[in-house]
Parts: C-alpha cells; sequence; structure tokens
C-alpha cells in the first residue's frame, strides 16, 4: 500500500467504527517523509509524504490510508526514554535556565504532564547535563522514565534546525 498524504485523524466522524491497523514509528522518525514500513497486521506500507511533513511530523492517530478492505491505515509514535525535569522555585529562574540548556544542546523539549515540568528524549549526556545543573544549585528534579511524547505539548524540536548564514555573513580570519 502507498501513502502519499495525511488523511485526517483517527478520532474524525469517518472513521468510527473501522477497522484499525498502525504503522508504528520512532519518535525521530516523524519529521520524515519517506517511509517503508510493516504495520502491526503485517501490511506493507510505502510512505511518500510532501515537504509540509517536514514542519508538522507524523502525529499518533493520524490517518495514513485506507486499504481496499476498507480498513484505516494510522500512524503511532512508539513510547520512548525521556528524562523528566521538575523545576522548583524560582520557576521562571531554574526553568528558562534547564530550557535553554536543553536547546542549546540541540535536543527537543515538550511541557510535562505536570506543571513545573519539561520532558526532553533521553540520552546520557543530557542525564549528566541536567543533574549537574540540579547538583550545581539549581532547583531541578531529574528523573528517567519511557513513556510516549504528547506532541500536543511540544515546545521546541530538533526538525529544521540550522546554523545557516545570510549572504551578507562573513567569516573573520584570525
Amino acid at each position: 500500500m502507498i501513502c502519499e498524504k495525511i488523511l485526517g485523524k483517527i478520532s474524525d466522524p469517518q472513521y468510527s467504527g473501522k477497522t484499525v491497523d498502525y504503522v508504528d514509528f520512532e519518535w525521530h522518525e516523524t519529521y520524515s517523509k519517506l517511509h517503508r514500513k510493516t504495520s502491526r497486521a503485517g501490511r506493507d506500507v510505502a510512505i511518500s509524504l510532501d515537504d509540509s511533513i517536514l514542519k508538522i511530523g507524523i502525529k499518533p492517530g493520524d490517518v495514513l490510508g485506507l486499504d481496499s478492505d476498507g480498513t484505516v491505515i494510522a500512524a503511532d509514535v512508539l513510547p520512548v526514554e525521556i528524562l523528566s525535569v521538575k523545576v522548583g522555585n524560582p520557576a521562571f529562574f531554574n526553568g528558562a535556565k534547564a530550557a535553554y540548556e536543553i536547546g542549546n544542546c540541540h535536543a527537543p523539549l515538550f511541557f510535562g504532564k505536570s506543571d513545573g515540568e519539561l520532558v526532553t528524549i533521553y540520552t546520557e549526556p543530557m542525564e549528566r547535563l541536567l543533574k549537574g545543573l540540579a547538583s550545581g544549585g539549581y532547583s531541578l528534579e531529574i528523573e528517567k522514565r519511557t513513556e510516549k511524547l504528547d506532541f500536543s505539548k511540544q515546545i521546541s524540536s530538533i526538525v529544521g534546525h540550522s546554523h545557516h548564514h545570510s549572504e551578507n555573513h562573513h567569516h573573520h580570519e584570525h
């Protein structure tokens, strides 16, 4: 089966009561245009999306297509190891520092499940950095856990990030 655009959300009324077969994505695959996947039911699914996916990403519940038997082919994003950063008082200062350092590492950042919580993808260097901030006087509580990302709470992503220079920018020789 070939899927060339997002048709809607699985929660849309036209898909109510239909059989659904999910295609699983890792979090880092959600902003890619081309995929070759096997659905949970064993369907071969080729996905070729336009450039808009580079900005919006594939989200859980996105409808990728309808198979000839009427089955809805939908996307799901697998759980991932994350770092939860609970920000203590003064919340603005500590939260700003944590967000700055996470962004400086070009890591995606999400609001967490509770007030004062930030979430980023787990990496060992990120864990060391955040725990170093916490032990260095910043009021941060760091916890590693596995969960599904809530893309509706995404603050920033690594997608589309670059360090391009304008044509007027000149490098200085030393």
